[in-house]
């Protein structure tokens, strides 16, 4: 159970930063922001690295995404591995060891 509950953890963030990724690299192509899936790819990217847009003042528009949506990234990745790795020591912890018939002699 908690080996599915940390991947699921690590899955989340991934794909998280995946979406992040993919919306600044559609930023730096310059695609085009009027259609729907451009739209809703970025939306969506903005909805989790929306608070990194201010982190640093950049006046260059595609740099400015590229850095503090970059760090978003990394965020979210780390913070994935993280919680897996949290999950991952509780499970340890909580799950009580097998002995083998060997080892009780």
């Amino acid at each position: 159970m908690f080996g599915l509950l940390a991947r699921a953890a690590l899955a989340a963030g991934s794909l998280i930063a995946a979406l992040i990724g993919l919306a600044i690299v559609l930023r730096l192509l310059g695609a085009n922001s009027r259609n729907g899936v451009v739209h809703a790819i970025h939306s969506a990217a903005n909805f989790f690295a929306g608070s990194f847009t201010t982190l640093f003042t950049i006046h260059h528009a595609r740099l400015a995404i590229l850095v503090n949506w970059g760090i978003a990234l990394c965020v979210f990745l780390l913070a994935g591995v993280i919680v897996a790795a949290a999950i991952g020591v509780v499970a340890r912890t909580l799950t009580p060891r097998r002995t083998t018939a060997a080892s009780n002699r």
